[in-house]
C-alpha cells in the first residue's frame, strides 16, 4: 500500500499591519496592501516556503527568511499605492456661523466696583 506522507505546516493568525509587512518568527514579508488591518493566516510549510492566506484564498507566497530581523518584500504587493495615493481625498464642507461669538455688553467700570463692593459687604 502507497502512502503520501504527511505535510506537517504550521498556521499563525496576524493582523496586518500599516505597512503590509507581516511579522513572523522575527522576520517581516509583505502581503498585498489592501489587506491591511485585515487577518491573515500564515501557513508554514518547514520547507521553506511560507503562504498567506486571506478568507481561505493565496494571497502572498514568500521563500521563508533563514536570518533574523529580514525583510522579504514582493513589489507586486505595493502597486496602486502611489495610483491612490493621487485621488483627491474628500474635505469636510465648513460650516459658515452667522454669529460665532455672541454681542458683549460694554458697561463702565464703575458697575463692576460696585459689584464688588456689595461682594464684601456681605
Amino acid at each position: 500500500m502507497n502512502t503520501m506522507p504527511f505535510e506537517s505546516a504550521e498556521r499563525h493568525l496576524r493582523k496586518v499591519p500599516s505597512d503590509a509587512l507581516v511579522t513572523y518568527e522575527t522576520n517581516r514579508y509583505s502581503v498585498p496592501y489592501p489587506l491591511v488591518g485585515y487577518m491573515v493566516e500564515i501557513q508554514d510549510e518547514r520547507n521553506g516556503v511560507i503562504r498567506f492566506f486571506h478568507a481561505g484564498k493565496l494571497v502572498a507566497e514568500h521563500t521563508k527568511c533563514t536570518g533574523k530581523h529580514q525583510v522579504s518584500r514582493n513589489k507586486k504587493h505595493f502597486e496602486g499605492i502611489l495610483a491612490g495615493g493621487k485621488q483627491k481625498v474628500p474635505q469636510p464642507i465648513p460650516r459658515l456661523i452667522e454669529n460665532p461669538a455672541p454681542e458683549v455688553m460694554r458697561r463702565p467700570l464703575s458697575v463692576y466696583d460696585r459689584l464688588l463692593k456689595e461682594e464684601v459687604v456681605r
